[in-house]
């Protein structure tokens, strides 16, 4: 006896298969899958896997321009995650994607230089002020090289790039002045057992 087959959940219809590659197509990313596949009477990832199996991919939105200030956070935050990036945007009120993020970064090549980071960034990794570490540079305590970054006087100037075995030799010959209450102790952790630093 011929054992019967399962029928299929959710068949694609031809007209179905129709209006998914136009809308695939032609979609502007502001929700027409998702219109589509409660129109089609499919679960959104149905459709969205379909159109994969065709080699169809739906266009993304457009993100808007980067302002001064989301620019900033990216150049001061660059050592971090997409994830964690995300996030410190959040919270200042910007809205943006880890994918669009992660682009960003690139473009702008930060990445090279993610064996260090700002001042900023430093002191917000300790938990102290800004101006400690300024300070600290300006004493010739903290070696630090200016990002070269063509930044206006209004947006805060060029701003100090610390690598971490500069970073790692402050916080030994000045530790009597770190609060390890403070700081962050994983990046703490990292910088002070990495052995490409020792």
């Amino acid at each position: 006896m011929a054992k019967k087959t399962k029928p299929i959940k959710y068949p694609i219809t031809p007209e179905a298969h129709e209006l998914i590659e136009k809308v695939y197509k032609t979609a502007s990313g502001n929700g027409q899958i998702k219109v589509l596949a409660k129109y089609l009477h499919l679960p959104r990832w149905k459709v969205s896997r379909y159109a994969i199996q065709q080699g169809w991919i739906a266009r993304q939105k457009k993100e808007p321009d980067w302002s001064e200030d989301e620019l900033t956070i990216l150049e001061r935050n660059a050592h971090l995650s997409p994830e964690v990036l995300r996030c410190r945007l959040k919270q200042r009120g910007y809205s943006r994607t880890t994918t669009g993020i992660v682009l960003k970064r690139k473009r702008m090549r930060l990445l090279s230089s993610l064996d260090g980071q700002s001042a900023r960034s430093l002191a917000e990794c300790l938990g102290v002020d800004d101006h400690v570490i300024t300070r600290a540079i300006n004493d010739g305590r903290l070696k630090a090289q200016r990002r070269g970054m063509a930044r206006k006087a209004v947006q805060g100037g060029d701003i100090y790039y610390i690598r971490d075995k500069n970073a790692r030799d402050y916080i030994i010959d000045n530790l009597h002045e770190i609060d390890i209450r403070k700081v962050d102790k994983w990046w703490f952790t990292s910088i002070l057992t990495a052995k490409d630093l020792l």
